[in-house]
């Protein structure tokens, strides 16, 4: 998590935007199964959202990563303007067992908690449905981040341009 979380930041600064993502915090609150498994299956599907129950509404921070045992798709939702919830399946289960995935699959939906989209290439970090990219595109028998390309960069020197403030 906190290799992802220094990945975007490194990114972030070297396209010269102040934009970056804070400190990681660990907690251990409940996220429930349930609610993973129905908001895995509506992002997947392109339905709307459930709600998030109060026990996730009360976890601090913009970006709650839940990183589960369960088995389900990966998932970044931004249910409101206030914070994104991100769903990791688990870890002990192929493909996210190989080498260099389970990186790649926590950066890959940091990506979209910072307002990035899918694209179809698949020696790029952002590349998913609707394309065939699946997590096991990620394997390599060496440890390193997959790169972004300049569409992503361009996109978020938009979103994040370099007169960028908090709170805007």
């Amino acid at each position: 998590m906190h290799e992802a979380v220094d990945f975007w930041n490194q990114q972030l600064e070297e396209l010269g935007t102040p934009f970056r993502l804070g400190a990681v915090t660990h907690v251990t609150e409940l996220v429930p199964g349930d609610y993973l498994k129905t908001t895995s299956a509506a992002v997947l599907e392109g339905k709307s959202k459930p709600e998030p129950p109060e026990s996730v509404k009360n976890i601090p921070g913009d970006i709650i990563v839940a990183l589960s045992d369960m088995s389900f798709i990966s998932f970044a939702s931004i249910p409101g303007s206030e914070y994104c919830i991100i769903g990791i399946r688990n870890f002990e289960v192929s493909p996210l067992d190989l080498t260099n995935v389970g990186r790649n699959l926590i950066a890959h939906e940091l990506g979209h908690a910072i307002g990035l989209g899918h694209h179809n290439d698949p020696t790029k970090l952002m590349c998913g449905r609707p394309a065939d990219c699946r997590p096991d595109d990620f394997h390599c028998d060496r440890e390193q981040f997959f790169p972004i390309d300049e569409d992503n960069k361009s996109y978020l020197l938009e979103l994040y341009p370099s007169t960028w403030e908090p709170n805007q």
